[in-house]
């Protein structure tokens, strides 16, 4: 047998493990006397779900008794010492085993013996309909207080969350009127039972009756106590795939084999029932029914830990019927078992992660939220594993029970190894080799880890050894192992070696496995990536993590050439555990190392803000805030974080802002979660935050405003409703002038809450309730608000309570009410869902602004003023701006709405997307959007407007498309200026390759909704098109522009020009260009001269030309730009007479205006020598000159221009190195290089290099010129089907027809034409 090097460690471990008495204690369990007298069946319910399941019953309940068993045999049987079912629940079982245990005391008192009478059970009739079947479950739910938990009645604070429903239930009210309730229904069953049949069959099984529903036959369905969790009709057993059973078969059945036959039909639902009858009726259960009904426990839906349960009950009631559970028995409980093992190892591992995360801002538990506590110490009492050892001892003790299954052994010995029972690991292993099972793969990595945390590398390395020779066998054909987890076991060796402090041979550990594959084939390539990254990922780095060396896993990530996506995700992962453990600097490092676009950017973002949160870092927080609220969906996992930053913005005195932020994402939380139940629970979670965030609140400096009561009053009611006692001390803060200042809908939010308050006896332990409610009543009467149904409700309930003590309140609220019903006036405001027009005050202008008190127009002049300054820096004058805003309204005033518009255009500008967002927020919370007032809705368009011009800034278009809608549901359309930068920010959309018909289309919505078209909507148009060289139709709208009466600027000139020049129209250029300088309100602009000069440099190649504009553009005072000075550099350097001096001195002329040559101008003069005088020892000395300077930022650009030297020249060896040189440098391909490199690789018959790097640039990155350069050396070297898989992915792209129509005719006429098209290319 394989595997033996070890085999012998572990016999010595053998006599110390079986010392802990498991062995004996179950083989004991299954002999029949020491079951019969000694074994405490109540002993599995010590497992968790039992230990914190309703109290009141330290007794074991039964599998599958029929819940009024017990109480009929007590009512027939008349047996002492019988407990009520209510409280035991073992229907019957205890009775018997009491009996038993008198007779054998009384076996010398010469008293004949007598057959214990079990009390007659009620026949189980299938249902047939699934509506009866629910009603039936329905009905009996209430009778179940022993196995289902009442919610109801559970303290909010310890209701479940990420573990299973188990929790305390104490209200011992309703468990007395539960225990009458059965109590009677038991009654009725007996007098019922007399009358039916006992027959299980008395009709065929397709006709069988429904279980009547009503009152008097509520019990007469329930299945056996194990499944009353799960209702029968979660399953569908009428589906065509299950097998049916016809009724002679079953009528010749016995009970035993009618459930055998109904798991081989699949029909699992009714196995429950139907071994229920079975028991009711008299007969014996065999164990092959047992498995049956273990089966049904294990695949019927429940939640984890009552499919634990019920598997229990069903092993100890085997024990106690003295039944010899069989190797199928053992093998489905041993796996069921293991696996929960293995899953509270894991759900505890991630719940340490909460902890350590967000545990240190609540000073009362370890963790953030109660609820988490209370489900981790729940993990921690679990004890599957422990009755998965003891079972196991009985099951290797039994000498009837056979090999168990290749899972079952895997899955307990991977348990035990995760859970450091390395005795029991090995003792469990020791046994599976001696009964020949094939091992499990999976468990092998697990095994070799224990071994090195018990600092055993000896028994590590054999366990390897091991693996490897098993391995090795099924390699040849054998079948040695279940699986292969090769590369899993590769790091788990690393992991050894570097856990014993032997990292020199974990090192040659690691060198000796990836050059052991052969990378010449592509196969071996692929498995040398996946080897390397999990050796890399799981092994050395994840050694590091264990040893909190973040910064030295970092750098092992960096050292090894890992695949992009495994690079992702180990950097993430390091930034994570860094950021957990406050190391900063290597938190951020990783951070800025990690690709902005990574799949786990969102668990990154959650670690480092509540590292900067713990940090004291508040401004660092606020970006990684926004990185998590700005992804697509919220999820469950910003529910602590959410917490976590509105708490850190209170104690900061950032109370509104923090109160909005949680109201927003605990909304968005909830619309993540659609079941209903998860829905619930994550309600219940919410509202554990709700009051963390409350207790914050409480400190006696902490100054609440009104609108933030409301904000927070706001987020219950739409949670839960309000949660006490956060509820009342917000309310308690609010008086007379406070209620004054609220918006219609929280004057109605607060009257609603106080309503119900009041309502419910409230306000005689505090009498502020009245006097608030008084003050509430009477700013509804004088707004002349109308109130919904409920809050009319919930006020008259208040009223009706308020009778007695203060009838001046009553008879006031009727007095006003009468009087407003006989007034011919519309009311004032309307509810929410009123139409607008319908509740617009008549007696009001369009002009009142409700909010007009509290403006604050010399500090909005203030910041206005600071926002238009041109002196200062935008990022100064911005935080300068939001100084003086923030100072405003912690004073309770706020700006006019042309104010926020600006601040959000700024902060857009200065691509801060945080601040935008944050000033929005703040425009909701100080100017609440009333659309019945026209002056408002004008405000709110403008505020409406800036947002999706921001969004459109920064490059969010999902949050614009937002806005907009917004925008068009309060009845106006974007600005012209908003459609503009709708065309202008194409190019950062993916979505889109054919931007010009885009454009248009935007253009054309733009007219649709009635917007008036401006010169900048015109000139981003245009812009668009003559970028696609559609000549004409930058004419037509050109023209349509100046029929408008729309005057055309410098910058609509040089967009038409520039198109102009695009399609070589020189002479319509020029004309354009004269009538340019000679317009009356031209304002001289650099951007024209430039488009010129570029056509003649490029195209013409007329250096004269090109020199005659740029003396017309210095006539005119223009600053030449940095692209002036390339266009001159290019010229002197490139066109005849070639003047390299001059294009030379250019880099002088630059420094002589104070400003400093860039990459771009030495790439022009690295091209000029490389390429047109093919001087490359001068390009060479220019590219050196340009990488030690350390005022020039290394470009793309500089390499580019060299590769094409290299490529002119012939000069490819050097290629390699400075690739490297550029990565090492942090410059990135561009499609630009890869097309130069492509071509010359193709002129140098390497096209497999040219394949290499066309694959390395990636689909997204590839345009249309890299798909021409790579058809064209792929005809070079005739592979025509390789270049039409180009042509069909570059066809599939979506470009625009005359792109792909080039390409597809340089790949129609290529063939024997391609070499020479490529030679020709090289001339060139």
């Amino acid at each position: 047998m394989v595997f033996k090097p070890f085999t012998h460690i572990a016999r010595q471990s053998l006599g110390k493990s079986l010392a802990h008495g498991y062995a004996q204690s179950v083989v004991a369990a299954t002999q029949s006397s020491y079951a019969s007298s000694t074994t405490p069946f109540g002993s599995f319910s010590t497992h968790a779900a039992g230990r914190f399941s309703r109290h009141g019953s330290s007794q074991h309940h039964t599998s599958f008794q029929h819940p009024s068993t017990t109480s009929g045999a007590t009512a027939s049987g008349g047996q002492q010492g019988l407990v009520p079912e209510d409280s035991r629940g073992d229907g019957g079982l205890a009775a018997y085993y009491e009996a038993w245990q008198k007779q054998q005391c009384n076996n010398g008192s010469g008293k004949e013996w007598k057959q214990f009478q079990f009390p007659l059970q009620i026949g189980w009739e299938a249902p047939n309909t699934l509506a009866d079947s629910k009603r039936a479950d329905n009905a009996h739910g209430r009778l179940l207080s022993d196995t289902l938990l009442d919610r109801g009645s559970l303290d909010r604070a310890h209701s479940t969350s990420a573990v299973d429903d188990i929790r305390e239930a104490e209200d011992v009210v309703a468990e007395a009127a539960a225990v009458r309730e059965v109590d009677e229904a038991i009654a009725k069953e007996i007098i019922m039972f007399q009358n039916r049949p006992t027959s299980l069959h008395t009709s065929p099984a397709p006709e069988v009756s429904a279980i009547d529903t009503s009152a008097e036959h509520q019990s007469s369905g329930v299945t056996t106590a194990i499944f009353t969790a799960t209702p029968p009709q979660s399953v569908d057993t009428t589906n065509s795939s299950q097998g049916s059973l016809p009724p002679t078969t079953l009528e010749s059945l016995t009970p035993a084999d009618e459930i055998v036959q109904l798991r081989v039909a699949g029909r699992i639902a009714e196995i429950p029932a139907v071994f229920e009858s079975m028991l009711a009726r008299g007969f014996q259960p065999t164990m092959e029914a047992y498995n049956a009904l273990l089966s049904a426990a294990i695949a019927l839906p429940a939640a984890r830990h009552q499919i634990i349960s019920k598997a229990l009950n069903i092993y100890a009631d085997v024990l106690r019927r003295q039944i010899t559970p069989d190797t199928a028995f053992y093998t489905s409980l041993l796996e069921l078992l293991s696996q929960r093992a293995i899953e509270v190892r894991q759900m505890k591992n991630a719940m340490n992660v909460k902890r350590f995360r967000y545990g240190n801002l609540n000073p009362e538990f370890s963790f953030l939220l109660p609820s988490d506590e209370s489900d981790y110490a729940i993990l921690a009492a679990d004890d599957a594993l422990k009755h998965a050892v003891t079972i196991f001892n009985a099951a290797a003790s039994a000498p009837q029970v056979q090999p168990l299954s290749s899972e079952a052994y895997g899955l307990l010995i991977t348990a035990c190894a995760l859970h450091g029972r390395d005795d029991d690991m090995l003792r469990i292993h020791i046994c599976m080799e001696e009964n020949q099972v094939v091992p499990l793969a999976s468990m092998y990595p697990p095994m070799i880890e224990a071994f090195a945390r018990s600092g055993d590398l000896r028994c590590a390395v054999e366990c390897y050894n091991g693996y490897k020779s098993m391995a090795i066998q099924h390699d040849a054909g054998q079948d040695s192992l279940m699986g292969r987890y090769d590369y899993s076991v590769y790091a788990a060796v690393v992991k050894s070696y570097m856990k014993c402090d032997r990292s020199e041979s974990g090192n040659q550990f690691v060198e000796r496995v990836l050059n052991s594959f052969d990378s010449g084939t592509e196969e071996g390539r692929a498995r040398l990536e996946v080897a390397r990254d999990t050796i890399i990922a799981d092994g050395l780095v994840q050694h590091q993590l264990d040893n909190h060396q973040y910064a030295g896993a970092l750098n092992l990530a960096d050292a090894y050439d890992l695949t992009p996506s495994t690079r992702d995700r180990v950097i993430a992962h390091i930034c994570s555990e860094a950021a957990d453990h406050n190391d900063r600097a290597t938190a951020i490092k990783a951070y800025r190392a990690l690709e902005p676009t990574s799949p786990d950017m969102s668990m990154v973002a959650l670690s480092m803000l509540a590292m900067e949160i713990r940090c004291g870092r508040l401004d660092e927080a606020c970006t990684f805030w926004s990185v998590l609220y700005g992804l697509p969906n919220g999820h469950g996992s910003l529910l602590e974080p959410t917490a976590m930053y509105t708490v850190a913005l209170i104690k900061n005195g950032q109370i509104d802002e923090g109160l909005t932020h949680a109201r927003q994402a605990f909304a968005r939380i909830r619309s993540s979660v659609h079941a209903a139940a998860a829905r619930e629970q994550l309600k219940e979670k919410i509202d554990e935050a709700i009051e963390l965030i409350g207790k914050s609140l409480a400190g006696p400096e902490t100054f609440l405003s009104p609108q933030a009561a409301m904000t927070l009053l706001g987020a219950m009611t739409e949670n839960n409703g309000p949660v006490s006692p956060v509820s009342e001390k917000l309310l308690a803060g609010l008086g007379a002038a406070d209620i004054s200042t609220l918006s219609w809908q929280d004057v109605l939010l607060v009257l609603k809450v106080e309503g119900a308050m009041i309502s419910g006896g409230t306000f005689l332990q505090d009498v502020g309730h009245v006097t608030r409610f008084e003050y509430l009543l009477n700013a509804v009467v004088q707004r002349g608000l109308t109130l919904d149904e409920v809050t009319s409700e919930l006020v008259e309930r208040a009223l009706r309570s308020l009778e007695d003590q203060r009838p001046d309140i009553v008879a006031n609220w009727r007095n006003a009410r009468h009087m407003a019903s006989q007034s011919p006036h519309t009311p004032m405001l309307g509810s929410p869902g009123l139409n607008v027009a319908m509740t617009t005050p008549a007696t009001y202008a369009n002009t009142y602004d409700p909010y007009a008190a509290r403006v604050d127009h010399r500090g909005s002049n203030v910041i206005a003023d600071i926002l238009d300054s041109v002196r200062t820096r935008r990022s100064a004058k911005l935080d300068q701006a939001l100084s003086q805003f923030r100072n405003m309204r912690r004073v309770g005033r706020h700006p006019r709405y042309l104010v926020y518009s600006k601040l959000i255009n700024v902060a857009a500008l200065e691509g801060r997307a945080d601040v935008i967002f944050d000033i929005l927020g703040t425009a909701r919370q100080d100017v609440p959007l009333l659309p019945q007032y026209p002056s408002l809705r004008e405000g709110w368009s403008s505020i409406l407007d800036s947002m999706i011009a921001a969004c459109l800034t920064v490059g969010n278009r999902a949050a614009a498309s937002e806005f907009h809608k917004d925008l068009v549901q309060l009845g106006s359309v974007p600005s012209a200026n908003t459609y503009a930068l709708y065309i202008t920010t194409l190019g950062e959309s993916a979505h889109t390759l054919d931007e010009a018909q885009e454009a248009l289309n935007i253009f054309a919505q733009a007219k649709q909704e009635g917007v008036e078209p401006t010169s900048f909507l015109y000139n981003a148009l245009i812009g668009k098109l003559g970028k696609a060289r559609r000549i004409e139709d930058c004419n037509f709208f050109f023209s349509e522009m100046r029929h408008r009466g729309i005057r055309p600027t410098s910058v609509t000139y040089g967009t038409v020009i520039n198109a102009l020049c695009r399609v070589s129209d020189e002479k319509e250029a020029e004309q354009l260009f004269n009538e340019m300088e000679n317009m009356p309100n031209y304002k001289p602009r650099a951007a024209p001269y430039n488009s010129v000069m570029q056509y003649f440099q490029t195209t013409k190649r007329d250096g004269q030309k090109v020199l005659e504009y740029y003396s017309r553009m210095q006539s005119k005072n223009i600053q030449p730009t940095m692209h002036t000075y390339k266009l001159l550099i290019d010229t002197y350097a490139t066109l005849e007479p070639i003047n390299m001096p001059a294009a030379e001195g250019v880099l002088n002329a630059i420094r002589a205006t104070g400003q400093r040559p860039e990459a771009v101008h030495y790439a022009s003069l690295i091209h000029a020598k490389g390429c047109v005088h093919h001087d490359m020892t001068g390009a060479w000395d220019t590219f050196n000159a340009a990488a030690a300077n350390p005022e020039i930022r290394p470009h793309a650009c500089l390499y580019q221009a060299l590769f094409e030297s290299m490529v002119a020249n012939h000069q490819l060896e050097a290629v390699e190195g400075m690739l490297g040189n550029m990565a090492s440098r942090g410059v990135a391909m561009t499609p630009y290089i890869a097309n130069t490199l492509i071509h010359g690789w193709a002129n140098d018959q390497n096209i497999v290099k040219a394949q290499n790097l066309y694959q390395s640039i990636g689909t997204a990155k590839r345009e249309p010129s890299t798909y021409e350069a790579m058809i064209r050396a792929l005809l070079a070297v005739h592979d025509r089907p390789h270049a039409g898989e180009v042509v069909n992915e570059m066809l599939s792209r979506g470009y625009p027809a005359p792109v792909t129509k080039r390409i597809q005719a340089i790949f129609d006429h290529g063939g024997s034409r391609a070499a020479n098209v490529a030679a020709a290319g090289s001339a060139a």
